[in-house]
């Protein structure tokens, strides 16, 4: 980690839950079996192995209500009650974690400061500033320049009344001293131009505004705030230009309403966020440079503080699903994204998500419904279209999809097509047989984005199982593995056309290789077994196909594989009965006593 302040040093492997207190998921039938087995009144280190066991297995929300459980049955264990608090803060139940801190002692770096970050933020949102603003000083004095500490205390003053100070930028040079803390200057400029504008000082707000806005491929960070100061100061002309570079840079779903509204008859200018909702916003994107930094635990504790003072932003909720599914917490993952209404901007975002995770533990079936209510309602929606389209072909259903992309061609074209929509289109095509199709359709990828692994990969592999232009595919393959050398189906395809070639030593080393980086991939397995086969290593090359025969296998492939299986098998027993042949003319006769 690159924080200093990580959670883990509480010595589990932490996940998270899916809301703040007042949304918390219900908790898994983990406590619940383990209570009645332990009876009405579990003892505190009964509860306490619970909530080992519980973080085992990645469930914080029952991990912090059986270790709170152990900390309220034996007070006087200071190491439990730290334990149980900071489990309860990463989990999002801030209520227990503050009554928990209560007189606590902290013991660590990492409780010291979030006893007292924490104490910032519930004082902030019950309205007690002076209070809000001793902790955070507190914290600060603990950990100078610390991010969230930073970004929060210029709010908390504003909210004692002490707006010279909340507004001062004397210090920001002193933040400069890296890489990380001049980013955090960007983020306190954004900051200060907010309380400006909250304090009727548009021009100083103006400017700040201006000055951290860029058009280009970043406008995303700092344009969305610009652009509505620039709605509720009524240059709607300005405000969609800003809007308009957004949308076309990065497809923000946000700025696509934004320039609905703007058009809208009963146009309305986005509210000011108040002191507290600005705040939360420090928090969520003080969570989302931590999450980039790859400080998964910190990210989710400031998310958590976030949604606590403002748990109205689905955006956020897309983005707690995001933490907990790289913690390995998918139920709380899928909480959080099902937990978005299908009227929210974000619905589909969120649908997309939930079936990615369907589709990553193969409940196609699943998927497919889910994806179906999305699409029932948005039918022309691109990315819907292809996750759709993708699953069907997973699904042997190859027909289907093509049917799917022909109908919504028909319907509204293709021009919206980016190389994901044509790289589908060309792997239905090749799923049915239509090479030439899914090879125009490929290179209409290519001219989308030519150096696209992907692409590349699809291609280069396709002229090479045909054995149209082995060296050149093969020359498309390597250029994908320039850009991406850890995939396994990449590495797999340049050992494919080394078999192709009869160089089989060679395509042994890659395709082994591919196993190893992609060990559950059926083809990869099979084509293994080809080189195993092709060698005169039938024994191994019967392995491999019967190991593809456990794995995740089309229907297609697994009759190809037992047809193999099938062959090889006739082989061997030819092999044998030549074998048991050739013994009587070079060996001599046994003698019977």
């Amino acid at each position: 980690m690159k924080s200093g302040f990580s959670l883990v040093a509480i010595g589990f492997a932490l996940a998270g839950q899916v809301s703040a207190s007042d949304k918390m998921a219900a908790p898994r039938v983990i406590y619940a079996s383990a209570s009645q087995e332990l009876g009405v009144y579990p003892s505190p280190y009964a509860n306490y192995l619970v909530g080992r066991f519980a973080m085992a297995q990645g469930d914080v929300s029952t991990a912090a209500k059986a270790m709170g459980a152990a900390s309220l049955g034996d007070p006087t264990d200071s190491d439990l009650r730290e334990k149980a608090f900071l489990i309860s803060a990463l989990g999002g139940d801030i209520d227990r974690a503050s009554k928990l801190a209560s007189g606590m002692k902290p013991t660590s770096d990492t409780a010291e400061l979030m006893v007292n970050l924490l104490g910032a933020v519930t004082s902030a949102k019950a309205d007690r500033p002076s209070q809000a603003l001793k902790s955070i000083d507190a914290v600060l004095a603990f950990k100078k320049n610390d991010r969230n500490a930073v970004l929060l205390r210029p709010y908390i003053l504003a909210m004692n009344g002490k707006w010279s100070a909340a507004l001062d930028d004397s210090g920001d040079a002193a933040l400069q001293g890296n890489d990380r803390d001049r980013l955090l200057v960007y983020l306190v400029k954004a900051d200060r131009a907010r309380l400006n504008e909250i304090k009727g000082k548009y021009d100083a707000a103006d400017a700040l505004y201006k000055s951290l806005y860029q058009p280009g491929a970043a406008s995303f960070v700092f344009g969305p705030d610009y652009a509505s100061f620039l709605e509720r100061r009524g240059r709607k002309d300005e405000a969609k230009t800003v809007w308009s570079a957004i949308a076309s840079q990065s497809g923000d779903i946000t700025a696509a309403q934004a320039l609905k509204r703007l058009d809208a008859a009963d146009y309305k200018p986005p509210v000011l966020p108040s002191l507290k909702e600005s705040m939360a916003q420090a928090l969520f994107v003080s969570s989302t440079v931590s999450f980039s930094e790859h400080d998964s635990e910190f990210a989710l504790a400031s998310l958590h503080l976030s949604l606590y003072l403002d748990n109205s932003s689905d955006r956020e909720r897309i983005f707690l699903g995001q933490i907990q599914q790289e913690l390995k917490d998918t139920p709380a993952a899928e909480a959080a994204w099902a937990s978005i209404a299908p009227e929210s901007p974000f619905y589909n975002e969120a649908t997309l998500r939930r079936v990615w995770a369907m589709r990553e533990d193969e409940q196609l079936g699943q998927a497919l419904a889910l994806i179906d209510q999305a699409f029932s309602r948005d039918p022309d929606n691109l990315s819907l279209l292809i996750e759709k389209t993708g699953i069907l072909h997973a699904q042997d259903k190859d027909a289907d999809a093509q049917a799917l992309l022909d109908a919504r061609i028909k319907r509204v074209g293709d021009k919206d097509f980016g190389w994901q929509a044509w790289y589908m289109q060309a792997i239905v095509y090749d799923g049915l047989g239509r090479w030439s199709d899914a090879e125009t359709a490929i290179k209409k990828a290519q001219a989308v984005n030519g150096k696209q692994p992907e692409i590349l990969n699809f291609l280069g592999y396709g002229y090479i199982n045909r054995g149209e232009n082995i060296q050149g595919g093969m020359d498309l393959i390597r250029q994908a593995l320039n850009v991406n050398p850890k995939s396994g189906a990449i590495v797999d395809s340049l050992g494919w056309g080394y078999y192709k070639l009869g160089e089989y030593e060679q395509a042994l080393s890659f395709i082994e290789q591919a196993v190893q980086m992609e060990p559950s991939d059926p083809e990869i397995n099979e084509h293994l077994g080809d080189v195993y086969k092709a060698m005169g290593r039938d024994i191994e090359a019967g392995y491999e196909w019967k190991r593809v025969l456990t794995l995740k296998t089309t229907e297609r492939q697994a009759v190809e594989v037992r047809r193999k299986l099938d062959a090889n098998a006739a082989d061997r027993k030819i092999a044998a009965k030549a074998s048991n042949g050739t013994q009587a003319l070079n060996e001599e006769p046994k003698r019977h006593p």
